[in-house]
């Protein structure tokens, strides 16, 4: 599939990167993750990743948006790879921007 010509796509870059906190609490979400998996699914695990979107040109973090199922956390990220294709650039930023 094509991005129409002056995407988001064109601007923007979606993909996984760490959550926030350091590698202290980064690695305890790891280590509740794999608890969770010992459970066979009793407690849900922890998400470990946010789908973060940055401005290619630069790099600057235009949106971060937590991965609501650790289960499938492509499905978020395809998601907002989707909404990039489809829109333009000042349409995704008012749509989905957490800085004003």
């Amino acid at each position: 599939m094509t991005a129409p010509e002056g995407s988001a796509a064109d601007v923007f870059v979606a993909d996984f990167e760490p959550r926030r906190g350091g590698r202290v609490l980064h690695g305890i979400r790891i280590a509740g993750a794999f608890v969770s998996s010992l459970l066979l699914g009793l407690l849900p695990p922890p998400a470990v990743h946010d789908v973060v979107v940055r401005r290619r040109d630069d790099g600057a973090e235009v949106t971060r948006i937590p991965v609501e199922n650790p289960d499938l956390p492509g499905d978020t990220l395809r998601f907002v790879r989707g909404e990039l294709a489809a829109r333009g650039p000042e349409e995704f930023v008012a749509e989905w921007s957490t800085h004003p």
